[in-house]
């Protein structure tokens, strides 16, 4: 079979640079699976490209996170993702026997690394234009500079994870040193020092670590207000504020509501609550610390309020009547024959879920007494309602059995949702045996025994 002709190869060059990365390792496949010359020709491309662009990313690899969106959504420095592809072709144009040095790991690769990064910034300010279509001058500017960096990134992010942790003197030396020479490099090195480090930070919330400890533990809050760190703070404080607005908005009874996403922005809200106020504590007066406590007890307010909700959910799916007793006298019983009403029962479903859901969070909120107040006052109401309906049931009162299992029912998965566990299984093993002659009871109960023991 003929080989590739020179415009076959310059098409196929052309697509396979296009590729994403898992597209060429599909196609890497693909080509592995054929025979002949030409498939020889596109594998040994292929291979060619791969090789290329493992290089590129080791040499990039400071500067990657800077070429894709945040999946938190927060703001951050950030540039087209198809700049790389284009700077690696003139960083490495002057130098391609340096290459092969990148498919090591120790000191020499490293500073090839750093040469081309180096290589790459002049590229920039001499291209950016072609580069960076439709880029400002000071965007690319911005892009130069963050490859001047690159090498003392490349060095520092080492120490990212003890930093994180709990970093000792050295550590902490080692951060402030790193700013420092980032400093000496430029007037604003610093700043885009940690713009790199945050772009590293799938957490934005780590960040206040490096925040703090970059800065004096004296007055920090001061330090930090007057200083270039002071937008890392205020993009946690701005997202604390909009996820704890969507909290407080979230409505669990609308239709397609999920409480799974309310939770979620609960658990957000409260451990970055929780992280503020271990490394960064702020004063009440401070704009922060406004910003802080409002959050705070906005979404305080809104549970207090899904609370209320629950307990009158919950009754309105409790019918009860007033039966005889001796004389004149009566008293409230369940009430049986009244099937049970589907939104009815969704709503209270809903709001119980948002009892049983916040149990850790509410605490950080400052209504964890209320819930736990609401979530017993609801345990006590439903199994005792669930206890007089079985009772009804045994004695053959209910007019449709169907109609008072699925009631009762209804009771059980309440209790399972605000996190009384102990009283769905009481209420379920119950209703099992609830109208069965005494010897299957007993003989279900034993059995049922018997199972949660192993």
């Amino acid at each position: 079979m003929a080989d590739l002709s020179v415009a076959q190869r310059a098409a196929l060059a052309q697509l396979i640079a296009a590729c994403p990365d898992h597209l060429l390792s599909q196609l890497e496949a693909l080509a592995a699976a054929m025979t002949g010359d030409r498939a020889w020709a596109l594998r040994d491309m292929v291979e060619v490209e791969g090789l290329d662009r493992r290089r590129r990313d080791a040499a990039f690899a400071p500067l990657t996170p800077l070429f894709r969106r945040r999946e938190d959504g927060l703001d951050g420095l950030s540039f087209p993702a198809s700049a790389p592809a284009r700077l690696w072709k003139l960083a490495r144009r002057n130098e391609p026997e340096l290459l092969p040095q990148l498919d090591r790991d120790d000191e020499l690769s490293r500073m090839v690394a750093d040469r081309l990064c180096l290589s790459a910034a002049s590229a920039v300010r001499d291209q950016g234009e072609t580069l960076w279509p439709g880029a400002s001058a000071d965007q690319v500017a911005e892009l130069a500079a963050c490859f001047d960096l690159a090498g003392l990134a490349r060095r520092s992010l080492a120490f990212l994870e003890t930093w994180l942790g709990r970093p000792g003197p050295e550590a902490t030396a080692e951060l402030k040193l790193a700013l420092r020479q980032a400093a000496s490099i430029a007037p604003d090195g610093a700043a885009r020092l940690m713009e790199i480090f945050f772009a590293h930070l799938a957490d934005a919330r780590m960040m206040l670590r490096l925040v703090a400890l970059a800065t004096p533990a004296a007055g920090r809050e001061t330090v930090v207000g007057e200083s270039e760190l002071a937008v890392f703070v205020d993009r946690v404080v701005t997202a604390l504020a909009h996820r704890a607005a969507e909290a407080a908005a979230f409505d669990p009874t609308a239709p397609g509501a999920d409480a799974a996403l309310l939770k979620a922005d609960l658990d957000w809200c409260a451990e970055t609550l929780s992280e503020i106020d271990m490394t960064l504590p702020l004063r009440a007066d401070s704009a922060w610390g406004k910003a802080v406590r409002q959050a705070r007890v906005k979404i305080g307010l809104r549970l207090s309020e899904l609370f209320s909700a629950a307990e009158k959910a919950a009754g309105k799916v409790l019918p009860v009547e007033r039966t005889a007793m001796a004389g004149r006298m009566t008293r409230p019983a369940p009430r049986l024959d009244e099937a049970v009403d589907v939104e009815t029962a969704a709503r209270a479903k809903a709001l119980a879920a948002v009892v049983g859901l916040v149990r850790g969070p509410a605490t950080v909120f400052g209504c964890e007494a209320e819930r736990r107040q609401t979530a017993e006052g609801l345990t006590g109401k439903l199994a005792t309602w669930a206890d007089e309906a079985l009772e009804r049931l045994n004695d053959g009162e209910a007019a449709d059995e169907g109609i008072a299992r699925k009631r009762i029912a209804l009771t059980a998965e309440l209790l399972g949702l605000i996190g009384a566990r102990e009283a769905q299984r009481t209420v379920r093993r119950r209703l099992t045996v609830a109208g069965a002659p005494p010897s299957v009871a007993v003989e279900a109960a034993t059995s049922g025994a018997s199972r949660r023991r192993a």
